[in-house]
């Protein structure tokens, strides 16, 4: 919840409006791209670290996000809806009073929610149209995410003004395409947001559809909701019983009578959805709807990938080139999603792999082993054939981990073989070593224990293999020249008894 700061509005019709007041500033390109922008990188000294730690790093990708043409379009689209469906919607007007009284009647008498006297509709919603993975959701998430979406007002200049306004709402349409599922979200969604308890008071199955309708909408006035996000639109393809169209008729009431923007984001399959009423309705909103096609092998594409190789961590660092564009996307077909997981992929295997760099031809090989679910779409994108592209309005989500976990487990089979090594103690890798340079077997463990007994400063096997071998070669014990210490267990009575009985090894000194 954010305190609140009312801001001196530039923009005559805004002024004197303490829900726009409210809003942060309206934002320049420039500095949209730079809020939006988030772009970890390596930091110094990663690339030498160990590659079960680079493992780690590399999941840093899935934050990068780079603005680009269509967040900007989005952000200004959004600035512009909010504020314009608060124009009529002061909370200091007597209309604002009104409109909560006959909402009120409307729940207790039964009304239907379009006897509500309206306000002058001025709200602009819009459409977003796109296949699955290019960053839709994503990047109307984090745009929304540079607004409070809760402001609590107390007092505006001289009036007392004590009113929670939400400022944003993202719901996602239900799985079945259900209108009461979506008005159970919305209750969930503002309890979440402003810690109330709707959800409990209008949010059961005993409800009917249609008084859950009206009392959603009593709430988005209450509480002056600016905008409403609903994701996954396509879903309202399952509805059945007349859904689809009570739900479209809703979000037309929305617009039209309580006067809150519409946003709906879905897959190309939204499409035949949107036909007809709820489009009509929009039609004088000024505001459009946003078709976001995959990206082309263009300007936008280089800056997004470009950027994005900031992020590397394998041993050598590989710079970024024509091939590497190209192959990146031949593979991904400028869908994001999947432009950096298989940039994220390819970093998995090379490490994992003990590969000190990667090769272009390598999105191919990782396409190759982690892409199946996507590739008829890709296949389809590829065609350029629009029939084929229809045919997949959606493309499955493309998860990482299986891929991740696969590669860790080799990394895993590598290191037993180190492993090994380390457990093995330095007498035994330096007798190993005498033995490669001819010294003969029953010499070998004698000379390595006098020269460690002799020298407990040396740790390196070369070192002791060093001494043990210039004692060889020279015919002598490198420890002859030691003269026994007081507590030395060879002047103790019973040595030589021990040793002919076997409790010491004849090879011992």
């Amino acid at each position: 919840m954010t305190d609140v700061v009312y801001r001196e509005q530039i923009v005559p019709d805004y002024k004197g409006n303490p829900l726009i007041e409210a809003l942060p500033p309206i934002w320049s390109s420039d500095e949209v791209v730079d809020m939006l922008s988030h772009n970890s990188g390596h930091h110094d000294g990663e690339r030498q670290l160990d590659a079960r730690y680079r493992l780690h790093c590399v999941h840093r990708l899935f934050r990068y996000f780079q603005p680009l043409e269509q967040h900007i379009d989005i952000e200004q689209r959004l600035s512009r809806c909010i504020r314009q469906g608060y124009l009529h919607r002061n909370p200091l007007a007597k209309e604002y009073a009104m409109a909560l009284v006959e909402g009120y009647r409307a729940i207790t008498t039964g009304e239907a929610i379009g006897n509500l006297s309206a306000f002058r509709p001025t709200a602009a919603g819009f459409t977003i149209i796109g296949i699955s993975g290019i960053g839709k959701t994503s990047a109307v998430s984090n745009i929304l995410a540079l607004y409070p979406q809760v402001v609590e007002h107390a007092k505006y200049k001289e009036f007392t003004l004590v009113l929670k306004q939400v400022v944003w709402l993202k719901i996602d349409c239900p799985h079945d395409g259900s209108v009461k599922g979506l008005c159970m979200e919305f209750f969930e969604a503002i309890d979440r947001a402003i810690g109330t308890n709707y959800f409990d008071l209008h949010g059961k199955r005993s409800n009917t559809i249609d008084t859950m309708m009206v009392r959603m909408a009593q709430i988005a006035r209450l509480h002056c909701l600016g905008v409403l996000v609903i994701d996954e639109i396509q879903h309202l393809n399952t509805a059945t019983s007349g859904g689809k169209d009570k739900m479209l008729n809703f979000f037309v009431t929305l617009v039209n009578t309580i006067g809150v923007p519409v946003i709906l984001i879905g897959t190309s399959r939204a499409m035949s959805i949107l036909q007809g009423e709820f489009r009509q309705a929009r039609r004088g909103s000024g505001q459009g709807d946003l078709i976001w096609d995959a990206m082309k092998n263009d300007v936008s594409w280089d800056i997004f990938v470009s950027s994005m190789w900031q992020n590397q961590w394998t041993k050598e660092v590989v710079p970024f080139d024509d091939d590497f564009r190209n192959a990146l996307f031949h593979e991904s077909q400028g869908i994001t999603d999947i432009a950096v997981k298989l940039y994220a992929m390819v970093q998995i295997r090379a490490i994992a792999l003990g590969h000190d760099a990667i090769k272009p031809s390598d999105f191919r090989i990782v396409a190759s082993e982690g892409l199946g679910l996507v590739k008829p779409m890709l296949d389809a994108l590829r065609s350029g054939d629009r029939k084929k592209i229809g045919m997949y309005g959606d493309i499955t989500p493309l998860g990482v981990e299986d891929y991740y976990s696969a590669y860790s487990a080799v990394l895993a089979k590598d290191e037993k073989i180190p492993l090994k090594r380390n457990e093995t103690s330095l007498s035994e890798q330096a007798i190993l070593k005498l033995l490669e340079l001819g010294v003969e077997p029953a010499q070998t463990k004698r000379l390595v224990g006098k020269v460690m007994a002799r020298h407990h400063e040396l740790r390196k096997v070369a070192d002791v293999v060093r001494v043990a071998y210039t004692s060889y070669l020279a015919q002598t014990e490198p420890v002859a020249e030691i003269q026994p210490q007081p507590d030395d267990l060879r002047l103790l009575t019973g040595y030589d008894d021990a040793k002919i009985s076997g409790a010491i090894s004849k090879n011992e000194w």
